[in-house]
């Protein structure tokens, strides 16, 4: 993990920006876990422990991007009876993480954890079934979301956070939205740092907060969770509540570019093209783009075919950039648009 200049001013070091960082997340640990403490009462399921140990070390394993050996730690975890390994094994067939993705076996895992019931699983089955179309499968996900965060589970809270945040199955709610990220968030649960980081951004449900975003943000990306990588590599870029720093903007867009994440992809490909604290890389700038754009990601087919329009990193090609930009913009890309609406007649 490198930090550069967080929160702090020019000069600092980087051992005392680390104890700094260090201890401002320890602050927010505190002060959230005081304000939701009725929240950790809960069974406690016990384990073999052989199967907690193959477990954590499949966690750390898939932390650290090493997909396909968490799987095989996580199946060798359930196998010593470990239930929280069924929904790691489920999570990444639902993320196609060190397997093909596949909704349908994701599914066949919760389905798994919820019956020998973990509390992970019923919150992720109950989400994956509030996805569903029918009345029927949105009543039985609420339940299952519910019967979890009854049992004091930090992914249940932050599934029953993203219910009220979106109107499903419950009132839209933004100010219990942000109640229940924070309650699963004070527990470690990075998809609930993530989101409350992005609320305060935004003020959604709370005052906003850039400092407060960041530490949310940067404790969620340090256990992986892409969408934090992703928004920590934008805020970066642009200096927004950190001060503007190129190489660290491009260390999360990586991050986020190595579990897959298409928009992290193309923004670290055009990062490599108009960079100013960094050196440029238009070839390797133009191979990102190409994976991204490759995938259907709109912002990637834009900024590549005006990469074969000028030659940039690449032989020029009018014909394949001009196609690559119209196929941005028949996706929604405004830029795209614009540009296609200002070109000569």
């Amino acid at each position: 993990m490198r930090f550069h200049k967080l929160f702090a001013p020019r000069g600092v070091s980087t051992l005392a920006l680390r104890a700094f960082i260090s201890l401002a997340l320890l602050s927010l640990t505190l002060t959230l876990a005081v304000r939701h403490a009725h929240a950790d009462a809960g069974p406690v399921v016990s384990e073999q422990p052989i199967a907690a140990e193959l477990f954590e070390q499949g966690r750390i394993a898939a932390i650290g991007g090493l997909f396909g050996e968490a799987l095989q730690l996580f199946r060798k975890a359930a196998v010593e009876g470990s239930l929280p390994a069924l929904s790691a094994i489920g999570d990444l067939h639902e993320r196609g993480l060190g397997v093909a993705r596949s909704e349908r076996d994701a599914l066949t895992w919760y389905r798994k954890a919820a019956a020998s019931g973990d509390a992970e699983g019923q919150a992720r089955l109950g989400l994956a079934l509030v996805r569903g179309a029918s009345a029927e499968d949105l009543r039985s996900g609420v339940a299952l979301i519910r019967q979890s965060v009854a049992q004091g589970n930090a992914f249940g809270q932050y599934a029953l956070g993203r219910l009220y945040l979106e109107g499903r199955g419950v009132p839209r709610d933004e100010s219990m939205a942000a109640t229940m990220f924070e309650s699963a968030a004070s527990r470690g649960e990075p998809a609930a740092q993530s989101i409350l980081g992005e609320m305060y951004l935004d003020g959604q449900g709370v005052q906003t907060h850039a400092g407060m975003a960041v530490i949310l943000l940067t404790e969620a990306a340090r256990q992986g969770e892409v969408p934090a990588q992703r928004r920590l590599g934008t805020l970066f870029l642009e200096g927004w509540g950190v001060e503007a720093d190129e190489p660290e903007s491009a260390y999360w867009f990586e991050k986020a570019a190595e579990r897959g994440d298409a928009e992290a992809v193309a923004r670290l490909g055009i990062l490599l093209l108009n960079a100013r604290q960094m050196r440029t890389d238009p070839v390797k700038a133009v191979d990102l783009l190409r994976q991204a754009a490759q995938v259907g990601n709109p912002l990637a087919q834009f900024h590549l075919g005006l990469c074969l329009l000028e030659g940039r990193g690449v032989p020029q090609d009018t014909a394949q950039g001009l196609k690559l930009v119209r196929q941005s913009a028949s996706l929604g890309h405004d830029d795209a648009q614009t540009y296609l609406r200002e070109l000569p007649q």
